[in-house]
């Protein structure tokens, strides 16, 4: 059997078409690792920013509590609190960029945030575009990697059979069995082997992230049952009675419909399905609401006079039942907004079944912290902590005491959602159905006759 496999690889090594499959491999793979180490300099960079921030925000107040202050200075202090908000650097997004270059990753918290300003960046974006837009390296695997095993694989037996070969090249093998097994091992090493070498590289050069080991074999063994299932269907093709020809112009339409079409399909039905509300009828709820809680306010109390404590309470007072207004208004819109986007993660999950590339797209996007359930999460905890932020000092406002400093000290501070689990529903999908197509290739391989 090895002797089988060394014959194969040295014919590879003298096929034009597997060197060029190799050269576009290795050279996409190069640029895909440059993409994403370019990515994941700027994400660290952005996060280091935002942790100044928020560090010389701290300090700035701690100065504010180390010196006398004015009675309406202290007053109107928790105005002037800017808590961060930070999401941790996904494991793996210099493999899989996913979200990661459309979402913002960091916010200040305060008492003038709301769930609707707190991003100035958040948006519906389409999962297909999202998630095959970036040339990263799960781009190269789920894209470009089928393409070159189609080109590698789509006459490995009808050639023979088309060139009357076949009946020989059988006896010298031993049987089909022994002879795809010999002419599948060095084609989808040649294509998947370069994607793993790229992978120990941005895992050997990236930054110490928690779980980012596991995320790279998670996202590797997501690759390795992918392209296994693209060559599944290569060799069920290849089964088939047909010319080599017409074997390729098939599995590039398939590859069009799985990759393309269907992705593009899914996302097209989850969009109608479950459209999203109108951000200009948030602003307007908004903006109506402040107006009419002004307009409230200053007509139910005197105007106190300026620059004694009496009048900053009153003035901390009215924002924040101004805020609080506006608020209450907006908030039934931002909740129909995130309902409506995790439903359409779910029409698309459930969708994605017809196109493996979706799967194995997600789950990529999965295993690198990088997808859609992931950036949903941290927005959600985001506004939660706003609100756990706020709920203290507006009881301050509301009693009209200032803050302390253990009162500042007691302030919750943000801590991000744990990670999404392993995407072992995209694993056993792929495996299941890899080994399916498989072995009906290989029962059929096992009945062929060459009349």
């Amino acid at each position: 059997m090895l002797d089988l496999i060394a014959i194969e690889t040295r014919q590879l090594r003298r096929d034009i078409v597997a060197v060029i499959a190799l050269v576009v491999i290795f050279l996409a793979a190069c640029l895909a690792v440059a993409n994403g180490r370019a990515l994941l300099t700027a994400q660290q960079a952005g996060r280091e920013a935002a942790a100044a921030e928020t560090a010389k925000a701290e300090a700035a107040i701690a100065e504010k509590f180390a010196e006398p202050m004015e009675p309406t200075d202290a007053i109107y202090l928790p105005f002037r609190i800017n808590m961060g908000i930070a999401a941790p650097l996904p494991p793996l997004l210099d493999a899989s960029a996913g979200r990661a270059g459309f979402d913002s990753y960091a916010t200040t918290a305060n008492l003038r945030a709301r769930a609707d300003t707190l991003f100035k960046r958040t948006q519906l974006g389409n999962p297909e575009l999202l998630a095959r837009g970036s040339f990263d390296l799960g781009f190269v695997a789920i894209i470009i990697a089928p393409l070159l095993l189609i080109g590698l694989g789509h006459g490995v037996f009808v050639a023979d059979r088309d060139s009357g070969t076949a009946r020989l090249v059988l006896a010298q093998a031993g049987g089909p069995g022994r002879l795809l097994l010999a002419r599948s091992l060095p084609r989808l090493v040649l294509v998947i082997a370069p994607l793993l070498l790229a992978l120990g590289w941005l895992l050997m050069a990236g930054p110490s992230v928690p779980g980012r080991a596991t995320s790279a074999l998670s996202w590797g063994l997501v690759v390795i049952l992918y392209l296994a299932l693209w060559w599944a269907i290569i060799l069920f093709a290849n089964t088939l009675r047909i010319t080599a020809e017409t074997a390729a112009l098939a599995l590039v339409s398939a590859w069009a419909l799985v990759t393309l079409v269907l992705p593009a399909l899914i996302t097209a039905i989850a969009q109608i399905a479950y459209p999203p509300p109108s951000r200009f009828e948030q602003i307007a709820a908004a903006r109506a609401a402040e107006i009419a809680a002004t307009s409230a306010w200053d007509n139910d109390h005197k105007k106190p006079p300026a620059g004694d404590v009496a009048g900053a309470i009153a003035d901390l007072r009215r924002s924040v039942a101004i805020g609080t207004s506006v608020e209450a208004a907006v908030t039934p819109i931002n909740q129909a907004f995130d309902d409506r986007l995790e439903r359409q993660q779910t029409a698309v999950a459930t969708l994605s079944l017809l196109s493996p590339a979706r799967i194995a797209a997600d789950a990529l996007a999965i295993s690198a912290g990088t997808d859609s359930a992931s950036a949903l999460a941290f927005r959600r905890s985001a506004a939660a902590y706003v609100q756990a932020l706020k709920a203290p000092m507006i009881q301050l406002a509301k009693d009209g005491t200032a803050i302390t400093t253990a009162a500042y000290a007691a302030l919750p501070r943000y801590s991000p959602p744990p990670p999404q689990p392993a995407p072992f529903a995209a694993i056993i999908y792929l495996a299941a159905a890899s080994s399916a197509i498989g072995l009906l290739a290989a029962r059929r391989f096992s009945g062929i006759r060459l009349d």
